[in-house]
């Protein structure tokens, strides 16, 4: 199954568009905090998004029973890589990761090298979302910025498309993030992964509406620095179910 057909049979399983952000903190014992985020939001999430920067003093072992233990709750495991670099480089990064289970990994497309990402993502059986429009500010000049003509993001957009990526990156739109009607003008047919929803204050009724079960809820320390994590986490999968309704 690709990871596309996965995600769309996860979804009908858990009735949850949710993905929950995991950037564990510093602390003893950080493999086994994560098992047990994982653990108690699983009746109410689809996937868990773990961010490698949090995770490199982990062994190969305890990522890799991480993500075990999502793939025993009925989710699918994205890491968050943020991968950019030439191919040689890319295809190690894909490797290892296909090695720790994970479905699925990020991808900055700065190098230029999005199709041959693509074929390499897919060629180590992982799912593979490219980064087009990010929330933080300083991405303004950089979505802006005219490549062939066209506004980098779009540019980006079309270019994942075109290469068969599994999915594309968004930043949830918000008061400081104001990119609704940008993110409403996308035609891809592909996943939507939505950063910012929760203590950002990214809004995605909106994109539930227009996209549908394409778009992969993205929450993260609203959940996982909650006092009851798996109350956070129903919580937000009721309030995504309600606009799926």
């Amino acid at each position: 199954m690709t990871f596309t057909e996965q995600w769309h049979s996860t979804v009908i399983k858990k009735n949850s568009i949710l993905c929950v952000g995991i950037d564990p903190p510093e602390m003893q014992n950080k493999a086994e905090w994560c098992i047990n985020i994982i653990k108690s939001v699983a009746p109410y999430a689809a996937a868990i998004k773990i961010n490698r920067n949090f995770i490199h003093d982990l062994s190969r072992k305890e990522t890799q029973q991480i993500v075990q233990s999502i793939h025993a709750s009925g989710m699918l495991a994205i890491s968050d890589n943020k991968i950019g670099d030439i191919g040689s480089t890319n295809e190690a990064s894909f490797h290892h990761g296909a090695i720790e289970g994970f479905d699925a990994i990020t991808v900055s497309p700065f190098p230029g090298n999005i199709a041959e990402s693509v074929q390499n993502a897919h060629k180590n059986n992982l799912g593979i979302f490219i980064l087009v429009l990010m929330s933080n500010p300083e991405f303004t000049v950089i979505k802006n910025a005219l490549i062939d003509g066209k506004k980098a993001w779009r540019y980006f957009v079309e270019q994942s498309q075109a290469a068969g990526a599994d999915g594309i990156v968004v930043g949830a739109p918000s008061e400081k993030n104001k990119n609704i009607d940008e993110i409403m003008s996308i035609k891809s047919q592909q996943l939507i992964l939505v950063p910012g929803i929760g203590t950002q204050g990214g809004d995605v009724k909106a994109l539930i509406e227009c996209f549908g079960d394409r778009i992969i809820a993205n929450v993260g320390r609203s959940i996982f620095n909650a006092q009851d994590p798996a109350a956070e986490a129903k919580k937000y999968n009721d309030m995504l179910n309600a606009s799926r309704i």
